[in-house]
C-alpha cells in the first residue's frame, strides 16, 4: 500500500516536469529567436572560460554569478565544439546554453510543485506546476538570459525557508541553505534583495524560531 502510495505521488510529479522538459527542451536554438543580451551574456561567459575574468573592462551592469555559472556549466559540457561562423554553426553553439536553460525551467517546475505541495497540498501543486510548465510566459525562460539563472536560486531558497519549520540541526542547515541561496540570487541580479523579506519572514514565521538567536 505504501509503495503504491509513493509511486502515485512520483507519478503526479512527473506530469509537471514532462510537460515543462517539452516546452522548454523542445527546439532550443530554433525557437525563440536569438535576443540580443544572450550574445552579451554568452561573451561574458565565453570571456571567463578564456581566462580573461568575469569582469569585461570597459562596462558593469549586473554581479559577477550569471557569467560565472553559464561558463562553468559550458567547460563541463565541453563547449565549444565549433568554431564555425556560418549560420548553422552559430545556431549549434547556441543548443548548449539553451539546453541548460531549459533543464533550470524543469527544475523550477519541480521547486514550484514542491514549494506549493508543502503550503496547500498536492492536488493545488498539480495544478500550480502544470500552468508554469504550459505558459507562455515561461517561453522567456529558455532564453540565456539571468532571469533564467536567477529564478532556481530564489525558489531554492524559499523552498528551504519553508523548510526551516522543522526542529533540531536540520533546521539551522535548511536557514543557512535559504541564505546562501538568495546571496547567489543577488549576486546574479541585484534586484532580487527586494525577496529577503519574503524569505526572512518565512524563517521567522515558522515554530520554534528562537532557535535561530545562536546563529547571531
Amino acid at each position: 500500500m505504501t509503495v503504491n502510495l509513493t509511486l502515485q505521488r512520483r507519478g503526479l510529479l512527473l506530469i509537471p516536469l514532462v510537460l515543462s522538459g517539452f516546452t522548454h527542451l523542445w527546439n532550443p536554438a530554433g525557437f525563440p529567436d536569438i535576443f540580443f543580451d544572450e550574445g552579451v551574456y554568452m561573451r561574458r561567459a565565453i570571456h571567463v572560460i578564456e581566462g580573461l575574468g568575469p569582469q569585461e573592462s570597459y562596462f558593469h551592469d549586473h554581479p559577477f554569478f550569471g557569467q560565472l555559472f553559464l561558463a562553468g556549466a559550458l567547460i563541463l559540457t565541453g563547449f565549444p565544439g565549433s568554431s564555425g561562423t556560418d549560420a548553422d554553426s552559430i545556431s549549434a553553439l547556441y543548443t548548449v546554453p539553451r539546453v541548460l536553460m531549459g533543464l533550470l525551467a524543469i527544475a523550477d517546475t519541480f521547486l514550484v510543485f514542491k514549494i506549493t505541495e508543502r503550503k496547500y497540498g498536492r492536488n493545488i501543486a498539480l495544478l500550480a506546476s502544470v500552468l508554469f510548465a504550459v505558459m507562455p510566459i515561461t517561453w522567456l525562460l529558455r532564453r540565456i538570459l539571468l532571469d533564467s539563472i536567477l529564478l532556481p536560486l530564489v525558489l531554492s531558497s524559499i523552498f528551504f525557508a519553508m523548510q526551516s519549520s522543522t526542529t533540531g540541526k536540520r533546521r539551522i542547515a535548511f536557514v543557512l541553505l535559504s541564505g546562501a541561496f538568495l546571496g547567489l540570487a543577488v549576486f546574479t541580479k541585484i534586484p532580487a534583495v527586494i525577496m529577503m523579506p519574503v524569505v526572512g519572514y518565512l524563517v521567522l514565521s515558522s515554530k520554534d524560531s528562537r532557535r535561530l538567536a545562536r546563529l547571531g
